[in-house]
């Protein structure tokens, strides 16, 4: 009997010493599959290779049963809220939202987001030319968009706005934003939220104007009011805005305000691909055709070796090569379980799961995945989900009654 126990105690005895190691080895990858709804699968990514921890909602578009919305943090061109605030907002307008991810990068100070937004057809802000952060340099960041007819696309889009009087024309170079070159013709309107419509470094003339009819999705039709006077800063009352004239366009707005009677601004944006109704920006884009791009963005998007080179947390936004299938993705980050990615990283993991066409979103401590109200993926900010500037929402299309 003694010996038995001893030989007993002799097999048990490596395995008391090898459980606390076993315990220290990290789980194998992983992948777990919920399907939120119909057509809307969430699926968490486990890899040991970094270690990363990543979200991923792929929606599928062909149904038609979802759509794709742009909004601003509080309905504003200036301001900050949580992903999970704007949700709430529009839940409270009675609208079925399932998911929602950050979109662009911002200003923190102001809120403002460093790229055009489209919402519903709805021009926030519109640029000709996007400056980089610390400088003036004319280029043009990726952004996502959707089209009238539902498509995704991904580039990097600029505005071309035009206005019309009878037989004359003149180009529109932005709306609501000071052109970072200091030259331009821009279209003020409320939704500035009594922004400086110029400064001591970009002085402007400005024709107030009144907006009579229309919308974006066709055109706005506008009257002038009063004489050209220096820009100012006064909040614009609904219905009203203002045309500015930064540095050699002075000669179009002296032009514009000679017109009798009314007169309309179109909008269109380069490259064209139809009517946008929904935009955001992002920075850069990282997968065109299956196709990694990071290395040519450095060039064509000025990135920086701190962002494009960094294991960071990142948003993302891409979908398939016959745009069926959208995917929002949270890589969370900055953390011992996960510890975020490079640029060239996210690509390859992106294609890996099929997408053909990515952008970059704004990362770090704004990355925030919301599905179903529920921030899902794990912030790296001490303070929890931090408040940002626009987002891209996923929701049920409501079903005439």
């Amino acid at each position: 009997m003694l010996r038995l126990l001893l030989l007993l105690l002799l097999l048990l005895l490596p395995l008391a010493f090898a459980a606390p190691l076993i315990a220290q080895q990290p789980a194998a990858d992983s992948a777990v599959v919920d399907t939120v709804a119909p057509g809307l699968v969430h699926t968490y990514v486990v890899r040991q290779e970094g270690p990363w921890r990543a979200h991923v909602v792929r929606v599928d578009l062909r149904s038609g049963q979802y759509a794709v919305r742009s909004v601003r943090a509080l309905d504003s061109l200036r301001g900050r809220e949580t992903v999970s605030g704007m949700v709430e907002r529009a839940r409270r307008d009675g609208r079925n939202v399932r998911v929602a991810i950050n979109a662009d990068f911002f200003n923190l100070g102001t809120g403002e987001s460093v790229n055009n937004q489209v919402g519903d057809g709805r021009i926030w802000r519109a640029l000709a030319w996007s400056g980089v952060p610390r400088g003036p340099m004319r280029s043009a960041r990726g952004q996502f968009g959707v089209t009238r007819d539902g498509r995704p696309v991904i580039d990097r889009f600029v505005f071309t706005g035009t206005v019309h009087a009878g037989s004359s024309s003149w180009a529109l170079d932005g709306v609501n934003v000071v052109p970072s070159n200091g030259q331009g013709l821009v279209l003020w309107l409320p939704e500035a939220n009594g922004r400086y419509r110029a400064d001591s470094a970009r002085t402007g003339r400005e024709l107030r104007v009144t907006v009579v009819s229309g919308n974006w999705r066709d055109s706005l039709m506008l009257r002038a009011r009063g004489r050209v006077t220096a820009a100012d800063s006064v909040p614009l009352p609904a219905n009203e805005g203002a045309l500015v004239a930064y540095g050699f366009t002075a000669a179009r707005l002296d032009s514009i305000a000679r017109v009798q009677g009314t007169f309309d601004v179109h909008a269109s944006w380069l490259p064209s691909v139809g009517a946008i109704d929904q935009l955001v920006g992002g920075w850069p884009v990282i997968l065109r055709d299956r196709v990694t791009m990071v290395e040519e963005a450095a060039r064509r998007e000025f990135t920086v070796a701190c962002n494009a080179n960094v294991r960071h947390p990142r948003s993302l936004v891409g979908f398939d090569a016959d745009t069926s299938h959208l995917y929002l993705v949270a890589v969370d980050g900055r953390s011992a379980a996960s510890v975020g990615m490079t640029l060239v990283e996210t690509a390859d993991f992106l294609r890996g799961l099929g997408v053909a066409h990515a952008l970059n979103l704004d990362g770090g401590g704004s990355t925030a995945l919301v599905v179903d109200g529920r921030v899902i993926n794990t912030p790296s900010d001490p303070r929890g989900e931090r408040m940002v500037a626009n987002a891209l929402l996923i929701e049920e299309r409501r079903r005439p009654k």
